[in-house]
């Protein structure tokens, strides 16, 4: 199937195993991939928007070779759980909750390679839609762009979900891969990546200043 091309995103409807080897290095891969931790069995928080629990999407850990093979600069949302694939770094994104103890926990660790030192960001999600069951507020990824640094031009997400990883790329001016088997949650990113590339920039500076506290010190 070919990819869907929105500005400068590229999305692919497929399983990233077979579209990775068919695409170029890029200059980072920035992802979520699933933790293999069954949340597909889980209620996924209190207080959340209810979604179907069920079918096989977080069974089983992915192998990230062809994910780590695709870039030099990485960051796996959920690295904690990779550590037979991925080395020992002290280079942490930590996302704390703010949550008061209404979800299973009160931080979300990023394994990347950015060779900036463990960063960590304190966010409360609020007012924000959730279109799928482990989406990270848009905040959060922008700040995890952020840290990449500008050399991170071109972008890849293999488990792309509702697309957050690209909005926050096209906000940032980056371009933007991604790559999701979910026809469901693929027709939610092209959605909403096609909304964030007709805005342009024009809310980056929003979403800037609403954390610009949480930035200071970290960029």
């Amino acid at each position: 199937m070919d990819p869907v091309i929105i500005g400068d995103a590229t999305l692919y409807l497929g399983d990233c195993m077979e579209i990775l080897p068919t695409l170029g290095k890029v200059d980072a891969v920035i992802t979520d991939p699933p933790y293999g931790i069954s949340a597909n069995k889980q209620t996924l928080g209190k207080g959340k928007k209810e979604f179907a629990r069920g079918g096989s999407w977080d069974e089983a850990v992915p192998d990230l070779a062809l994910c780590i093979a695709a870039s030099d600069v990485h960051c796996f949302w959920g690295g904690n759980y990779f550590s037979d694939q991925l080395p020992v770094t002290n280079d942490w994104l930590i996302w704390h909750k703010v949550n008061d103890g209404r979800s299973f926990s009160e931080c979300e660790m990023a394994w990347t390679n950015f060779g900036r030192q463990t960063r960590h960001l304190s966010h409360h999600w609020s007012g924000e839609e959730k279109n799928h069951p482990t989406q990270k507020p848009l905040p959060v990824m922008v700040w995890c762009l952020e840290q990449a640094g500008k050399a991170a031009v071109t972008v890849l997400d293999p488990f792309m979900g509702s697309g957050t990883t690209g909005v926050a790329a096209l906000q940032l001016g980056r371009k933007f891969i991604g790559i999701e088997r979910e026809e469901k949650y693929f027709e939610i990113a092209c959605r909403r990546i096609e909304q964030a590339a007709a805005q342009g920039k024009l809310f980056v500076e929003e979403v800037k200043h609403q954390t610009q506290e949480e930035f200071d010190g970290f960029a």
